[in-house]
């Protein structure tokens, strides 16, 4: 009976930990896939965005072609302005859900944006989502797709998906040393 409890006790320890292991390798696939796509919007690559994209989301925006345009005007748009990234954070993904045939979790975020009259801090929500059990990743950000349009534009969002309100942007004028 003996040697039955321990063997037990094994298994579970077993179990216990491949399931813990899973759960941190997916969190730092999210991490690294997430800050890929942060580099690729900073550079204004679009090919490399891109992929980061959820199917539904390029749809919604009409395409990848409207898409790559609205991201290069955005791009002509900062540097006419003298504005630039400063800085790009990716913090810990949340409880990873699985719902629908997917993966699903939030995932904070800053971006620091310099501008000529001083700096703007973002922090908002990423909706990460994967498809394929945990081996690519899409996000969307819902500071630009709020949670209200995000159901309709992916209706198979998990409702024990929690997304937190958006908080006002903060800044800090140029000079200030903050």
């Amino acid at each position: 009976m003996k040697k039955i409890l321990n063997l037990l006790c094994v298994c579970s320890a077993v179990l216990f930990i491949s399931l813990t292991g899973s759960a941190q390798n997916l969190s730092t696939t999210i991490k690294v896939q997430a800050m890929d796509m942060a580099k690729a919007l900073m550079r204004n690559d679009f090919a490399n965005f891109s992929k980061y994209m959820h199917p539904n989301i390029i749809a919604f925006a009409g395409g990848k072609e409207k898409m790559k345009n609205k991201m290069d005007s955005a791009d002509v748009a900062m540097k006419q302005f003298g504005v630039s990234f400063k800085k790009y954070w990716i913090g810990n993904p949340g409880e990873i859900i699985h719902y629908k045939d997917q993966l699903q979790c939030v995932l904070p975020q800053s971006t620091t944006m310099s501008t000529p009259m001083g700096d703007i801090t973002a922090e908002t929500t990423l909706v990460a989502i994967s498809m394929d059990k945990g081996k690519n990743w899409y996000f969307i950000d819902t500071n630009v797709y709020r949670v209200n349009k995000l159901k309709t534009i992916l209706p198979d969002l998990s409702p024990k998906l929690v997304i937190p309100p958006p908080k006002e942007p903060k800044f800090a004028p140029a000079g200030n040393n903050n």
